[in-house]
């Protein structure tokens, strides 16, 4: 939002994409055993902007409201934000039921710590925790620490680059931005070493490499937005450890609209998967989905570029013993033919 409290475009993208991921993780969870999914936002806001728009907490309830109806699981938005004021128009704008929909007027780290808590005891639980700028500095090492070793948790957090980058190299040095420093330390990533990078989406890289170790997961991803206005720039990072949720991370990416993103740094960035490929003599289909998944490649890119190589004649395709009829251009590239390897491809 801007300083009237009206959304702007860059947010509206993240809203969207937010949207979108909501949706196909919800679906993902239907079909899994567990039994209570969590949507948690530790700076909800007041749920509608001053302007009249929605915000991430009653677009999340729409989304939960059109899947619970036709589900036996229970789906729980669980939302806070320590202002009293943006509280009392939280529950007068989301209505919260005691079960459904929950809302907290608790400092960010009390109450992250609270869900957390509650979920250890819990094994068919899932959480999905979004977090918004300008929290991500309120929120204290230890807090992102137990955030990151939890389990069955994905995080979706907005962090705006350029506060953090004018900071870095001493343009902006205001009392204000002093937290970000407290920040760079949680994440283990060093002054001095952030310093050296050159640019902005270089920063940006080192916060992806820190936020691969601190959670353990090789499933970081980011999406570069940026608000014409002001030229700020934002990055939306999602954190799981699980590869199908990955899948639908991507998928949601795909489904913005190529005009209404500053730069697509996913789908452009096919160079590390081929040459990643190409150290290897021959692979599976299972690890190729999943060396797709890893560079930001969805099955349907890597199928392509797979396409034009068999095209090409730079592969040679050798079906398992048990797959008979395989079509040309078919490579069982899926979550759903991760498990057992159908065939196998030989570079040239």
């Amino acid at each position: 939002m801007d300083t009237k409290g009206n959304i702007e475009n860059h947010s509206k993208i993240k809203l969207s994409i937010y949207e979108k991921y909501l949706k196909a993780y919800l679906s993902i969870m239907m079909r899994l055993y567990f039994t209570d999914i969590f949507i948690v936002e530790p700076f909800a806001g007041k749920g509608i902007s001053n302007n009249g728009e929605e915000g991430s907490a009653i677009i999340a309830k729409n989304v939960i409201t059109s899947i619970s109806n036709s589900s036996n699981k229970n789906i729980h938005l669980v939302l806070n934000d320590i202002k009293k004021e943006s509280y009392v128009d939280l529950i007068k704008n989301l209505k919260p039921d005691g079960n459904r929909v929950l809302c907290f007027n608790k400092d960010a780290n009390e109450f992250i710590n609270d869900v957390l808590s509650k979920a250890d005891h819990k094994t068919k639980t899932n959480h999905l925790f979004f977090i918004d700028p300008w929290g991500y500095t309120q929120l204290r090492g230890d807090t992102y620490q137990n955030i990151f070793k939890a389990k069955r948790l994905d995080i979706l957090i907005f962090i705006p680059i350029n506060h953090i980058y004018r900071f870095l190299i001493k343009e902006e040095n205001s009392e204000q931005l002093k937290p970000i420093a407290g920040f760079l330390n949680d994440m283990g990533i060093a002054e001095e070493d952030a310093r050296k990078c050159q640019d902005e989406m270089s920063f940006v890289n080192e916060i992806k490499k820190a936020f691969t170790k601190k959670a353990d997961t090789d499933y970081v991803y980011y999406k570069e937005l940026k608000n014409t206005k002001s030229n700020n720039k934002y990055a939306l990072f999602f954190l799981t450890k699980h590869i199908l949720g990955a899948e639908k991370f991507l998928e949601a990416l795909v489904k913005i609209k190529e005009k209404d993103l500053f730069e697509n740094t996913i789908s452009d960035e096919d160079l590390p998967f081929i040459e990643n490929i190409h150290k290897n003599k021959s692979l599976t289909n299972c690890e190729l989905y999943e060396y797709g998944i890893l560079h930001g490649l969805l099955p349907k890119k890597v199928t392509a570029i797979l396409n034009s190589y068999e095209k090409d004649n730079k592969i040679t395709v050798m079906p398992m013993p048990e797959v008979s009829n395989r079509k040309k251009g078919n490579f069982y590239i899926s979550y759903k033919n991760k498990e057992k390897p159908k065939i196998k491809i030989v570079f040239k």
